[in-house]
């Protein structure tokens, strides 16, 4: 699959054409700051490869969906902010987020595999309206997820991420990922490298071992994330 980026999708803006009383206190983040970039979609993005938002700063419009039936990467380098605003649904087969990247999503949220959040200093947000569907979501401590309609996965994340929703795996950083998780995809004190699991997610191989999901149910079912 080809990776593209996501300005090569969208259009050249500017900060006062995507004024929005409801977008205002984010879009607030970015005035005065030199570089940054503003990119508007008119009609929503569809492409069959991976999709990169690039390092940042940014902000990104898709009025409509924003869908790939590949990898789906919203980051910034270096903590820059980054803003992502979806009018629609947001579809792909793998989704990761991470730093400075802030993204909302009007519509539903659907990865058909894994959903992976990294650092940010607690600025790095994937918030939806809808629901959230994933076959499991893996957060580091200072990425959170929301979905006003609740969210369907298996959850793999540090207690106190929710309240009052708990994780199904707590990810707490005491060496117990072997119970759990392809040792392929361990770092050598027997927790998630999240890396290994990213890429290994990408390229469709296991991250969990025979019958680890089975043993939650509970991911089957909508649950209210705050």
């Amino acid at each position: 699959m080809t990776n593209v980026r996501l300005e090569d999708l969208c259009n050249a803006t500017t900060l006062a054409a995507l004024r929005h009383p409801r977008w205002d206190p984010e879009l607030r983040t970015f005035e005065g700051l030199n570089p940054c970039t503003f990119w508007n979609s008119d009609t929503g993005v569809d492409v069959s490869g991976s999709i990169d938002t690039g390092r940042g700063p940014y902000v990104f419009q898709i009025n409509g969906p924003l869908k790939t039936k590949d990898h789906l990467s919203l980051w910034t380098d270096d903590y820059h902010p980054g803003l992502v605003i979806v009018r629609g649904d947001l579809h792909a087969r793998t989704l990761s987020f991470g730093n400075g990247a802030r993204i909302f999503v009007e519509g539903s949220v659907v990865v058909e595999d894994c959903l992976f959040g990294q650092y940010g200093d607690h600025n790095a947000v994937l918030s939806a309206k809808g629901e959230l569907r994933a076959r499991a979501v893996f957060l580091e401590n200072t990425a959170r997820v929301y979905a006003d309609e609740g969210m369907r996965s298996l959850i793999y994340a540090p207690l106190g991420s929710w309240d009052p929703l708990m994780p199904d795996i707590e990810n707490e950083g005491i060496g117990d990922g072997i119970g759990f998780f392809d040792p392929s995809v361990l770092d050598r004190y027997g927790d998630l490298d999240f890396r290994r699991a990213i890429e290994a997610s990408r390229a469709g191989k296991p991250l969990f071992l025979p019958g680890v999901e089975e043993r939650f149910p509970q991911r089957l079912s909508s649950r209210k994330t705050e």
